[in-house]
């Protein structure tokens, strides 16, 4: 079975580097066709924007139909391939910086478009659709934006909606702070002392959150963690329920997050730290600032591109949070925990109406893809490219 298994990986990993090939030396040439006939006008510059326009329909057709998709891609490198040797009038093996480029860019490229955009682009096909049990959309329903008005108009998805939103606003803020905070003391103590320091802060977010769940769903328990602890040193007279109590179980949650993920803004607030020169810091304390306007005056202004950065992606990764809240309270008690994606979660694995599912999901990425927006247009002016 295990020489079964090595044969079906060895087939897929050429099949994978055959496609990669050929997409490569059709694009290569189409390339080379395109930079002959750039100063040109009429059927040849023509011809090029035809192949181009091919590549598109036929990544098209690969989400509509992946099994028809053979026939137009293989069009298209044949002809990239003959547009190239009859515009450039040789074929020629040795390839230009921009071509080694694409050659070690292109791998990654098609894997991400296989792995992810594909993915994306089948759940928007799915979510106009009817699916329960079956997910041969061509074969069912076209029901349109149907199952995006059950969404909105769904009384537990608003509810798992403004939990949601709670939990990001919450549990970000509060990480920021920690989290800038721990990265800061990692400056303030003895060089020997800063390398341990830093490995402590990481070891939260190392830890895989499922893992997290476990460690925290004990140390909450009534009867052998925090609230045996508070009635043994007679803080409370009985053990709170932290994870069936509602209000409890909301702000647990939310502690269990900020406890791991505070890590990840420390670590991307020391990158930030590093790279702020000392001299400033010296300077502001020969005119005599003190350490709160040191702070609000030089490192606030200049952290400012490694926050957003950071709030972007903490933001992002708390709006589609699901494995820490699943682990510690599958969305309960009721649906007060009950997040977006646990929520999408339930209708397309546990339920299998795959439609429905799809439509939440969707709704999920487009809150996320609004944050992205919003935030790179706030950063976009510290990002510099060079050609």
């Amino acid at each position: 079975m295990e020489l079964g298994t090595a044969g079906s990986l060895i087939r897929i990993l050429v099949f994978y580097i055959t496609i990669v090939g050929l997409l490569f030396f059709g694009l290569m040439m189409l390339g080379r066709a395109a930079v002959a006939t750039q100063d040109q006008r009429g059927l040849k510059k023509y011809s090029v924007y035809a192949v181009g326009v091919l590549y598109v329909v036929s990544a098209l057709i690969f989400v509509l139909k992946p099994g028809l998709v053979i026939i137009p891609m293989i069009t298209a490198i044949v002809a990239s391939i003959g547009l190239g040797v009859a515009y450039t009038g040789k074929l020629r093996l040795s390839l230009s910086e921009p071509e080694l480029a694409l050659l070690f860019v292109l791998p990654a490229v098609i894997g991400i478009v296989l792995f992810y955009y594909y993915q994306i682009a089948q759940t928007a096909i799915y979510s106009f659709h009817y699916l329960s049990h079956n997910t041969n959309w061509s074969r069912e329903t076209f029901v349109g934006f149907r199952n995006y008005v059950s969404v909105f108009t769904s009384k537990n998805f608003l509810t798992a909606f403004w939990f949601t939103i709670y939990f990001t606003l919450v549990a970000v803020f509060i990480e920021f702070w920690i989290g800038l905070g721990m990265a800061m003391s990692t400056f303030w103590v003895a060089r020997s002392l800063r390398g341990f320091l830093r490995s402590l802060i990481v070891i939260p977010w190392a830890i895989p959150p499922i893992i997290s769940a476990a460690i925290w769903k004990w140390f909450l328990n009534a009867d052998v963690g925090l609230g045996y602890f508070l009635v043994q040193l007679g803080v409370a007279q009985e053990p709170p329920l932290f994870l069936v109590s509602p209000i409890l179980a909301m702000h647990s949650v939310i502690l269990a997050d900020v406890w791991k993920m505070s890590s990840m803004i420390a670590i991307l607030m020391i990158g930030g730290l590093a790279v702020i020169p000392q001299d400033i810091y010296d300077a502001a304390k020969v005119d005599g600032a003190r350490v709160f306007y040191r702070f609000r005056r030089i490192t606030l202004p200049m952290l400012a591109p490694t926050i957003m950065v950071a709030l972007l992606f903490r933001t992002m990764d708390a709006l589609r949070t699901f494995d820490l809240i699943f682990g510690l309270t599958k969305g309960g008690p009721g649906i007060t925990t009950e997040t977006l994606s646990s929520f999408a979660y339930k209708f397309y694995f546990t339920r299998a109406r795959f439609g429905l599912g799809s439509a939440y999901g969707m709704v999920i990425f487009g809150l996320i893809l609004l944050l992205s927006f919003f935030y790179i247009s706030r950063i976009k002016r510290n990002l510099r490219f060079r050609a």
